[in-house]
């Protein structure tokens, strides 16, 4: 199921359609910078959809949109992305000793923008690629947390031609300071994930509300250093501390069945009384 020349023909589909589209575009066309890197962005997702394709055919494909609509989780796992995940950038926030940030003035705006990002600003662009497929096969073979630390470095890299593109966030970011957050945000979408029994509607929600917040608290438009996402950052790698602390670095993990079962498990069958 998770061998290694699928997760390089994942890897090769995810990397090789964002940077051509993001590259070619931008250097040899006029397109707005917006509609450059939300097209670019759905490398990961066509890929998840490549690879399941690939390896269980409709069944796989199938199994990734269903998975991604379970809505019915536990009220803690919905209180992380919607209240944790804004708590620790309002922290960032005041410890960079910052005003006028968009959630103080216009909170409001979180509704539209959460759709937004959602839908065009990177979850369902990505999500079906990076935690629909990638996440699983790493941690098959990994412990969660070095599971985690490589997705992290993963997708840090794939975002390295936004960078050098003028009118995205990444811009203006120290790409330091940026590939530290997102591994150590990419741990506790782990940890979420794992804790939801691998409900990829929990990372669609943790992928989301990272987006939502940057945008609402504005880090990624600093003048200067961006010193508040450096803050943000340090935040962030506090929390994970502490939760690998808490879940002795297996991040909920617990090993399920095959991800699409092709014969019924034997637990399963005892439920039923068949064993």
């Amino acid at each position: 199921m998770y061998k290694n020349k699928y997760i390089n023909f994942f890897l090769f589909i995810a990397f090789g359609y964002s940077w051509v589209i993001w590259t070619t575009l931008y250097w040899w066309t006029d397109l707005p910078i917006t509609f450059i890197v939300i097209l670019g962005a759905f490398g990961p997702s066509i890929s998840g959809f490549l690879t399941m394709y690939r390896l269980r055919g409709g069944t796989g494909v199938k199994h990734l949109l269903r998975n991604s609509i379970q809505f019915k989780m536990s009220w803690k796992t919905y209180m992380i992305p919607l209240l944790l995940v804004p708590f620790l950038f309002l922290v960032a926030y005041w410890w960079t000793d910052r005003s006028g940030a968009l959630i103080v003035r216009e909170p409001w705006r979180i509704v539209p923008y959460f759709l937004y990002m959602l839908f065009l600003g990177g979850t369902l662009q990505e999500e079906y690629g990076w935690r629909g497929y990638l996440l699983d096969a790493l941690q098959s073979r990994l412990s969660p947390l070095l599971a985690s630390l490589t997705l992290g470095v993963i997708w840090t890299l794939w975002h390295t031609p936004l960078f050098f593109m003028v009118g995205t966030g990444q811009m203006n970011l120290s790409f330091w300071a940026y590939g530290l957050a997102v591994i150590a945000y990419t741990i506790l979408i782990t940890w979420v994930y794992n804790g939801s029994s691998r409900n990829l509607w929990s990372a669609f929600l943790m992928h989301t509300m990272f987006n939502v917040m940057l945008v609402m608290v504005g880090f990624d438009v600093e003048d200067g250093y961006p010193i508040g996402f450096v803050h943000l950052t340090i935040t962030l790698w506090t929390v994970v501390i502490l939760v690998i602390w808490k879940t002795y670095g297996k991040l909920n993990y617990e090993p399920l069945e095959e991800m699409i079962p092709t014969y019924p498990s034997v637990t399963h069958r005892i439920r039923e009384g068949k064993e």
